[in-house]
């Protein structure tokens, strides 16, 4: 009876080994089939937003781009409306692409248009120096950044 017992253990054993590779095997054929059968989607035109946003707390204020991050495909063109409701006049300036609103006071606007033609980390940032005498700014002028991912 013993031997019977250890018969099907072994049965059972060299079934689930089998059961285990055919997974495996379809897992792999299925990742695969899925990376040659997803193509690339083509470039398309995002419309984003950034704002001056002032976060207050404990009697201090910071002051950041929001938001903090932006990501975005090489290739797509970029539709990026930038409104300042702060108090104090603020610059928006992306790095690596030249691309700067005009000076924005309290309450104004500007946007910026352009096609994400090279991949890479990308910072965006305050270029207008902290000047409280002209209302340029704030003191926390050095943190006012963000960053723009343009993925391949």
């Amino acid at each position: 009876m013993d031997r019977r017992s250890d018969g099907i253990g072994y049965f059972a054993l060299i079934i689930a080994i089998v059961a285990l590779v055919l997974g495996g095997l379809a897992y792999a054929r299925e990742a695969a089939t899925a990376v040659t059968s997803n193509p690339a989607r083509p470039p398309a035109t995002l419309k984003l937003s950034m704002v001056v946003a002032t976060f207050s707390g404990q009697g201090m204020a910071a002051h950041r781009w929001y938001p903090g991050m932006l990501v975005v495909r090489q290739g797509d063109t970029v539709e990026l409306a930038v409104g300042n409701p702060d108090k104090v006049s603020h610059q928006f300036e992306v790095t690596g692409y030249n691309l700067r609103t005009r000076i924005l006071t309290s309450g104004s606007t500007d946007s910026l248009r352009f096609i994400a033609d090279r991949a890479g980390v990308f910072t965006y940032r305050c270029v207008l120096p902290y000047d409280q005498a002209k209302g340029q700014c704030t003191a926390d002028h050095d943190v006012m950044f963000g960053h723009l991912i343009v993925t391949e």
